[in-house]
């Protein structure tokens, strides 16, 4: 039945241009999602009607639009909590503007793998801001700043490991991700989106708490519980020969120099 179908929700975020919906239905059309879904459009900071007029005539098949109204800019995660509150008798595969597919049978992998109680990832990370700050990751700061800016970030962000989903893409019931304590009226600054994914008392870590399983599926179908997500050849593992979704994270990593592709994986996964 119609309520029944799993939701996919892309957002067309206006000010990042149109390029990144193009990219996003390209890769939709080119590989079978091998689940019967809903797909959701939400549109996002849009000027006016007309453009939205203009960008859905690039959509060559049947969706649902969702037209985001909220004037402050509080980022994907906003629209996330808009858009589970509306349709929270649904499961949803959340997918960020960057977001694409890039296997045949992605939506299948995650309804295969969803479980209750659980949230599945695309990718995920064990990184940790602080710990990135206080082991002088950014070469462009002194290190005084990064020690500084690593005590300032310990407060809201645990020590390394510290695993978390990646929210560029991730599955889950609606009425679990609008159960999340939140306070949405932070989200307007960006760092508030880092806390909401990694931070202490973010999605990750409050989900943990309640006995959630946190999974990471890949390309070949295979689901990895928190101790085993450096082994699934996703983000920042190895060349990432096995991700369901690419995004610019994940584009970052493979167009690294080795040198940078080490670096990059040391810190998302440590010395693995």
């Amino acid at each position: 039945m119609h309520y029944e179908k799993p939701i996919v929700m892309y957002l067309a975020y206006e000010p990042y241009g149109i390029s990144y919906l193009k990219k996003f239905l390209k890769n939709y059309e080119k590989f079978n999602s091998g689940y019967n879904h809903e797909l959701l459009i939400c549109f996002k900071k849009f000027k006016n009607s007309k453009n939205i007029k203009n960008w859905c005539k690039i959509i060559h098949f049947k969706f649902t639009k969702f037209i985001d109204k909220e004037i402050k800019n509080d980022f994907d995660i906003g629209s996330y909590f808009r858009i589970a509150k509306k349709y929270k008798n649904r499961k949803i595969l959340f997918l960020d503007t960057h977001t694409i597919p890039l296997v045949d049978n992605w939506l299948y992998f995650f309804i295969k793998n969803y479980e209750k109680k659980s949230v599945i990832g695309a990718t995920g990370s064990y990184a940790s801001i602080p710990s990135m700050f206080f082991q002088f990751y950014f070469k462009q700061h002194t290190k005084l700043q990064q020690i500084r800016w690593g005590l300032q970030h310990m407060l809201k962000v645990k020590l390394f490991p510290n695993p978390h989903i990646r929210t560029t893409g991730f599955f889950m019931s609606a009425m679990d991700f609008l159960s999340l304590n939140v306070n949405r009226n932070k989200l307007i600054k960006k760092i508030e989106t880092n806390y909401f994914e990694g931070g202490r008392n973010g999605m990750s870590q409050q989900l943990i708490s309640r006995g959630f399983k946190l999974f990471i599926i890949n390309s070949e179908n295979k689901k990895f519980l928190i101790p085993d997500w450096p082994k699934s050849q996703t983000y920042c593992c190895k060349n990432q020969e096995k991700l369901i979704f690419g995004d610019n994270r994940t584009n970052e990593y493979a167009n690294a120099s080795l040198k940078i592709k080490k670096k990059m994986n040391k810190f998302c996964w440590g010395d693995n």
